[in-house]
């Protein structure tokens, strides 16, 4: 009791450091997620309060592992502030990762790595393509793993690896745009998803998610993954996580009935590890004592997934569009160990083509396990799953400004330098089907803003040696290759304006569109890099779209 209540304290007493944001153009690009009819649970007096001020004093309760720096991944921390029931606090990583979880039970999270601090042992989306896997590769002496990794992690860069480029310092994954709106309680973000380690993958993903505060220790959790690489992805996971062992030890899964076992195989390779959503009830929950509903626990509401059994006989590998998901759930290594960690995660086994977008809407549960289960029982049919298909014709277009001052570089903008300023065209706001999106980066060195489809543009890059020789079957696909050595960059900061239609994917019979090389203001600072060119973009033409 009184640990709960001086943490109930200090997160009452700590200074609002930050005003609600201010609506801005770039507000519509977050407008991605379907509206969702989850019942809130406001009964009690409560405020959703987000910070970006770090205030390292007030946050002695996570003891991270020696010679970890919490400073470097901190973005925001988000806090339900009560006086009438429980509080809790998510700290926000610079990628969008869920690094802390804080509440009665003091630090949720792991008390991380020096080789990868918050970077595996964190919340966040994590996808992968079986196109870029080579298992030749992948094993023996002197595998190169990391360098045809062929994941895609919401976090950021590991560090410490044995690879010849790898960081010294951490690197997450650039932020595109965020959003604070204090009267829907939620919190909004849009970054560029990474390769952790220096691999031949480019990394052509946007990760969007929004945390939306229900109440009662309830937390909507809205994901929506894009692909705009020339690849396919293989399996979404939503939520790759975990919890602190030596907080919670045990493990419980629900039952179609309603009611939940004990579920705790310390191994991913254990029996029944893995449990397929349609055979549990729609939640599990890491918890103090399966055996006692007072217990503090962490759940996560997935859903049952009504359309696997349908699904079931699809190859995973291959098939064409999406399938539906076996969420996994289990526990793996390092248990009691140094890395203090047990596994939650949840993979969506989906395909998600280039061009194409994936929505996965959970919950998160702060609470004791009797309320976990609760809230499991009554938020199970609100979780949602599916492909999301952004049409020209109903997408809002956001207008571009360009800002010019003296002995500075032009910018282009979403928000009119000026009252009178007029747009020098529109961009798409959301990701319609097949389009790239349209980045804004400067340059660290000069402060010259450039336009560009390739987020790597400014990133070093390293040849690739191809390991087949000529005439060797897989030897074309590893041809021509380069490692990309994200962190290594010129850029000084990313950010997204919008979408732009290629050329190839555009139907000039429906619609009027412009080349972004016909727009001389843009075109001068438009860098195609490995993407697509100006000349090969398409945008809607004003006067026949203009919203």
């Amino acid at each position: 009791m009184k640990h709960s209540l001086m943490l109930l304290t200090v997160l009452l007493l700590a200074p609002l450091s930050a005003l609600a944001e201010s609506p801005h153009a770039e507000s519509a690009l977050l407008e991605v997620f379907p509206a969702s009819k989850a019942p809130t649970f406001y009964a009690k007096p409560s405020e959703f309060v987000v910070s970006k001020q770090y205030s390292p004093s007030q946050r002695r309760l996570s003891h991270w592992v020696e010679g970890v720096d919490e400073r470097p991944v901190f973005h925001a921390y988000l806090t339900h502030k009560s006086t009438a029931e429980r509080s809790w606090e998510l700290r926000i990583g610079k990628g969008g990762q869920i690094y802390s979880i804080v509440s009665s039970f003091g630090e949720a999270m792991p008390p991380q790595r020096l080789m990868s601090p918050f970077n595996d042992e964190v919340w966040q989306m994590v996808t992968f393509s079986n196109d870029m896997v080579d298992y030749d590769l992948d094993k023996g002496p002197g595998s190169i793993r990391d360098e045809i990794n062929s994941f895609i992690h919401q976090s950021g860069l590991y560090i410490g690896r044995k690879q010849k480029f790898t960081p010294e310092r951490p690197f997450y994954c650039p932020l595109l745009a965020s959003r604070w709106d204090e009267k829907a309680r939620t919190y909004t973000m849009i970054n560029w998803g990474l390769c952790p380690t220096i691999s031949i993958n480019r990394s052509d993903v946007l990760f969007m998610v929004q945390f939306r505060d229900l109440g009662a220790g309830v937390v909507e959790l809205n994901h929506l993954c894009y692909n705009f690489g020339t690849f396919p992805l293989h399996t979404l996971a939503t939520m790759w996580g975990g919890v602190r062992t030596s907080v919670f030890p045990e493990l419980v899964l629900s039952n179609p009935d309603g009611s939940y076992r004990f579920h705790t195989p310390y191994d991913g390779s254990a029996k029944d590890c893995y449990v397929n959503t349609i055979d549990s009830g729609g939640w599990a929950a890491a918890t103090q004592n399966a055996a006692n509903p007072t217990a503090f626990a962490l759940g996560l509401v997935f859903g049952r997934d009504p359309q696997w059994p349908e699904q079931r006989k699809l190859k995973h590998a291959g098939t064409p569009g999406w399938q539906s998901s076996p969420t996994v759930y289990g526990a793996m290594d390092a248990r009691h160990g140094e890395r203090d960690y047990t596994v939650m995660n949840m993979d969506n086994r989906v395909t998600i083509a280039p061009g194409e977008c994936f929505f996965r809407r959970t919950f998160m549960v702060i609470g004791t396990l009797g309320e976990v289960a609760e809230a499991g029982r009554k938020l199970d049919t609100f979780t949602d799953m599916h492909p999301v298909e952004f049409r020209e014709q109903d997408t809002p277009l956001l207008p571009l400004y360009l800002k010019t001052a003296d002995k500075t570089p032009p910018q282009p903008t979403l928000d009119p330098p000026t009252p009178e300023a007029k747009p020098v065209c529109r961009l798409y706001a959301q990701p319609v089907k097949d389009s790239k999106p349209v980045f804004l980066l400067q340059d660290g060195g000069t402060g010259q803003y450039i336009l560009t489809t390739d987020p790597a543009l400014q990133c070093r890059k390293v040849p690739f040696e191809n390991p087949y020789p000529a005439g060797h079957e897989k030897h074309d696909k590893f041809q021509n290759r380069v490692q990309y050595l994200t962190h290594q960059t010129h850029t000084k900061s990313w950010q997204l304006l919008g979408y732009a239609m290629p050329a190839e994917k555009a139907d000039t019979s429906k619609r009027s569109y412009t080349k972004l090389s016909d727009i001389p203001a843009l075109a001068q600072l438009f860098q195609p890099g490995e993407c697509a060119k100006a000349d090969a973009l398409f945008i809607p033409t004003p006067d026949t779209t203009s919203r």
